[in-house]
């Protein structure tokens, strides 16, 4: 399956590779889990916290996911320039 950002627009997304990186640290493999992506668990992390901050009004939660997902932006970056996105 491909994603659709990398379908229309020609470049993959800053979470391209979560769903197999999620799925390899189920399975305990974690070299596949860093080859596919890295900041995995971390975005799954801030998924949840943003949506327990938003829904509880915790706005500690909401801050450390959106700082999760800014420390994301260096990463992706890296990916790029280095094109280790599969």
């Amino acid at each position: 399956m491909t994603c659709i950002i990398r379908t229309i627009f020609g470049f993959p997304c800053p979470t391209c590779g979560v769903t197999r990186a999620l799925l390899s640290i189920v399975k305990l493999d974690f070299k596949s889990y860093c080859y596919y992506n890295a900041m995995a668990l971390p975005l799954l992390i801030a998924t949840i916290f943003m949506f327990l901050g938003t829904k509880y009004k915790i706005k500690f939660l909401q801050i450390i996911s959106a700082s999760i997902l800014i420390l994301n932006i260096p990463y992706y970056i890296l990916r790029l320039c280095t094109n280790s996105i599969p």
